[in-house]
């Protein structure tokens, strides 16, 4: 699967998030793979912007790191079109 540049650039962003939190929190890889029914290949994967199709482990891993996704970009939306109102 093809991903578009800012499609790679989230996901690298995401994948550092994940890291960066797990990281802070003490869990190695086998430990996050563990607690979200998965294997380490995949949080690899997933910190290397690699695992971002599996969206629901992904979310998970998040979770389980008391992550909120809003939390993960800080700066906020880079396109340049317009801003829509949240739902």
């Amino acid at each position: 699967m093809d991903l578009s540049t800012a499609e790679e650039r989230l996901a690298r962003e995401f994948g550092a998030a994940i890291r960066a939190r797990r990281k802070a929190l003490g869990y190695t890889q086998a430990d996050l793979a563990g607690m979200i029914s998965t294997n380490r290949r995949f949080v690899s994967e997933l910190e290397r912007g690699k695992g971002t199709s599996y969206l629901a482990p992904a979310l998970a891993a998040a979770e389980v790191l008391g992550m909120r996704i809003g939390n993960l970009f800080p700066e906020g939306p880079r396109s340049s079109g317009p801003v829509l109102p949240p739902l």
